[in-house]
């Protein structure tokens, strides 16, 4: 807490080429939805494009966000949901990008469960109400058309969903982590064609108003760091390794296949997104047509994606 006190002392960077001096990025989940911005920031990538990229990792979607306005932070990667509810109650922020588009959240479940109607009557663990746990767990259930026959169990944290599952005291969890205990992975979300990200590059207006160039620099660090994930799997796999502090090579495999078949290769931003949001938790006075054109800004990827430099970098080989 203290050394995040002292991350929000710091004053933002606003002059015209923050290059200069250090780029401070935020994650808000240690999962493989962000393992791109670890691969950009462990190999170079940001360097190569001339930047000076402190890492850092801030455990609330929320907190990240009130970083980012407050200037202890020039970019962040915070859930969506979080920027499209800052934004639609006045925030100046937006997104530029999205790690995935889809919530690669998988709904583990005990072992001697085999069908997803065996989970009628039965509780899945949660963190707390109104988190990406329970957004997932509905957004699957809902989409089963389950959402009246199962229950679902706020603990508190990931540790304790954790235990009561390995104490089976819950049928299941959603997450993207897979636990320790003896699981059966029945589903991931992000083949229900779920429109929720899990995790966007964010910014404040104004740093991307006054350091374009910055900003396209990033994007392109990024976006060379996710083709790189798909083609040199063992750097991928020590940079895992280091952030999940697990060293199991099944563990690894599987959150490299979850990273390399759900970040997105051309990341724009859905606009389905918002609404889906904005379903969740809708704030008065706000559409979601109007929210869209606030907060999403694709103009870089786009830019990207036309100039060829996408598909120049995943074809290296």
């Amino acid at each position: 807490m203290k050394k995040f006190l002292l991350l929000i002392a710091f004053s933002a960077l606003t002059g015209t080429d923050a290059a200069a001096a250090p780029l401070r990025l935020s994650y808000s989940v240690v999962g493989p939805t962000v393992a791109s911005v670890w691969m950009a920031h462990e190999t170079g990538m940001f360097k190569k494009y001339g930047l000076d990229v402190q890492l850092v990792y801030i455990a609330s979607s929320g907190t990240n966000i009130q970083a980012l306005l407050g200037g202890s932070l020039e970019l962040s990667a915070p859930g969506m949901s979080g920027v499209v509810l800052a934004a639609a109650r006045g925030a100046p922020v937006l997104t530029i990008g999205a790690m995935t588009n889809k919530p690669p959240m998988t709904l583990y479940v005990q072992p001697e469960i085999t069908r997803i109607d065996q989970l009628k009557g039965q509780s899945l663990g949660i963190t707390r109400y109104n988190s990406t746990a329970h957004t997932v767990t509905t957004l699957i259930l809902r989409k089963l058309g389950m959402e009246k026959t199962v229950t679902q169990r706020p603990l508190g944290g990931a540790p304790e969903v954790q235990a009561a599952f390995e104490q089976k005291q819950l049928a299941g969890m959603v997450t993207a982590v897979k636990p320790r205990a003896p699981a059966r992975a029945l589903l991931n979300a992000a083949d229900l064609d779920i429109p929720f990200a899990m995790n966007v590059m964010a910014v404040t207006q104004e740093f991307l108003r006054k350091n374009p160039d910055t900003v396209e620099r990033a994007m392109r660090a990024y976006i060379e760091a996710v083709a790189l994930m798909h083609h040199d799997k063992e750097t991928t796999l020590k940079v895992l390794q280091k952030y999940f502090k697990r060293s199991d090579p099944g563990f690894l495999d599987e959150m490299y296949s979850i990273a390399t078949r759900y970040i997105e290769k051309t990341p724009r931003v859905d606009p389905r997104n918002v609404a889906t949001t904005l379903e969740f938790e809708p704030v008065k006075g706000v559409d979601a047509e109007t929210l869209t054109a606030k907060v999403i800004d694709n103009s870089i990827v786009d830019k990207l994606a036309k100039e060829g430099f996408i598909e120049k970098v995943f074809a290296k080989r």
